[in-house]
């Protein structure tokens, strides 16, 4: 609870800096200490106590491989089959899942303070919007965003500290919270994973109705829930629901054409991106950077490459995917190939992205094979598909399994290096990983269900919270 604690208060900080006069700029302080005289009084004041929340969420933490939200996904991405850290370099410990069994480890504990002091500072204002004297329209537009991005945050830690739906639903969730710390909440414990997602699935089910879509590009807007909703339901294989608010979400974000594509992925001006999180000069971390690791043309650690394995299943030579994926002309076949999809500006001031409306239609396609609509799945698919390639065909696969392992192979090839979905996609699908041979340096092998496919709970959260004992650790 008290590293918790520490970024609320690094969040409440943010908060008086960008929104408070200069009385409260002398110390950091809980949000609550200046709730009713300045946050929540206008709508210039909560939306920059807002922007200072979501600056967390790219905040630097205590080294290179732990900068902001981006590197979860990064590292998920590594922890997977297709990207490569054959370096003994930032990154290479995810790569060979040294870091979920290591309770005391920077990453189990940094993703865990990172996503519950977000939470926390959400159900914050949340209790301090609830008396604010702002319309109650204006009121519940943005309870609501802020509902859905606590909702966002629970669904990232269950997906790194519980085990997969398919395992069942009385297994082990996550701690969750109906207050802020600074109302006095007491700590919780665990619960289940199927109330864990219930939470998750009621918070964004409420908030998406009174939300608007007006809102800057780094906030969450409707379509950025719905996307979050419809991914939650993938995980829980709540099929008819994913492809509903899939096909929601992506309305309003046309798919890039190729050329866009070519151009690397670097600023939340593209039209097909959902959410991103835009560069600020105040968070420059040097090397501490996603570029840094996965962008071998631009200045840094450039020790993340594509695997052999992976490069081989960009078969057409004529989808802009595969033209990103560049030899190296090295003969060892770790280092063989490099990735261009993600390419930073010469003043390092390239933006992340958190959600593209490709991955809306790869989950409408994946729900609806999974329902046995495989006609209105092969049509979402190539949707897309020809979006990339212009030589894209129907496919021809016969049955749902071929169809969905079709998909499957697809959510990698469009969203590798962006949401960890080799890992991530294995998990929830209850699967095993078998990365070996000679595209990978460090061999990974674990059946479905291992315990290695969690995180350890941190070991700081076991001593000072009562609720949770080693008797509930991973």
């Amino acid at each position: 609870m008290k590293n918790i604690l520490k970024y609320t208060l690094i969040g409440a900080f943010l908060i008086g800096f960008v929104s408070c006069s200069d009385d409260f700029l002398e110390e950091p302080k809980p949000t609550g200490s200046v709730t009713d005289e300045v946050v929540y009084t206008s709508e210039s004041g909560v939306d920059a106590a807002l922007t200072g929340m979501y600056s967390v969420l790219r905040g630097y933490y205590a080294s290179h491989d732990t900068y902001g939200a981006k590197a979860y996904y990064l590292g998920a991405d590594v922890m997977g089959t297709d990207l490569t850290v054959p370096i003994f370099n930032w990154y290479v410990f995810e790569h060979r899942w040294d870091v979920t069994e290591n309770s005391n480890g920077r990453r189990t504990n940094w993703a865990w303070e990172l996503f519950y002091s977000v939470a926390n500072i959400s159900r914050t204002h949340v209790e301090g919007l609830s008396t604010s004297p702002l319309p109650e329209e204006t009121r519940k537009k943005y309870i609501s965003e802020l509902k859905a991005v606590e909702a966002y945050c629970y669904f990232n830690l269950a997906r790194y500290y519980s085990g997969s739906y398919l395992l069942g639903g009385d297994k082990p969730g996550i701690p969750l919270y109906s207050a802020s710390l600074s109302s006095g909440v007491a700590p919780t414990g665990r619960g289940t994973v199927k109330e864990t997602y219930d939470r998750i699935i009621a918070q964004l089910e409420e908030a998406i109705p009174n939300m608007v879509d007006g809102n800057a590009k780094y906030r969450f807007n409707k379509s950025v829930a719905e996307g979050v909703l419809a991914r939650v339901y993938l995980e829980v294989g709540n099929w008819a629901k994913a492809a509903e608010y899939a096909a929601k979400a992506r309305v309003a974000y046309p798919l890039m054409n190729e050329a866009t594509y070519a151009e690397g992925f670097n600023t939340i001006n593209n039209n097909e991106w959902m959410w991103g999180l835009p560069f600020n000069a105040d968070q420059q971390f040097g090397y501490a950077r996603f570029y840094s690791f996965i962008d071998h043309t631009s200045p840094g650690y450039n020790d993340i490459y594509v695997s052999k394995d992976f490069q081989a299943l960009f078969t057409s030579d004529t989808d802009v995917r595969k033209s990103l994926i560049k030899s190296t002309g090295s003969t060892n076949p770790t280092t063989s190939f490099t990735t261009e999809k993600f390419r930073d500006f010469a003043d390092r001031s390239g933006d992340l992205v958190f959600m593209r409306s490709s991955e809306m239609f790869l989950i409408e396609a994946e729900a609806k094979a999974e329902m046995g609509d495989l006609g209105g799945a092969k049509d979402v698919l190539l949707d897309l598909l020809k979006a990339r390639d212009t030589a894209a065909t129907l496919s021809t696969a016969a049955t749902k399994e071929a169809l969905v392992d079709e998909i499957l192979i697809e959510r990698r090839k469009e969203l590798y290096g962006e949401l960890g979905v080799s890992w991530f996609d294995l998990k929830r699908r209850n699967q095993p990983i078998s990365r070996k041979g000679e595209a990978h340096r460090w061999p990974v092998e674990f059946e479905a269900g291992n315990a290695r496919w969690n995180f350890k709970i941190p070991q700081a959260e076991l001593d000072k919270n009562p609720n949770i004992s080693e008797a509930d650790q991973n």
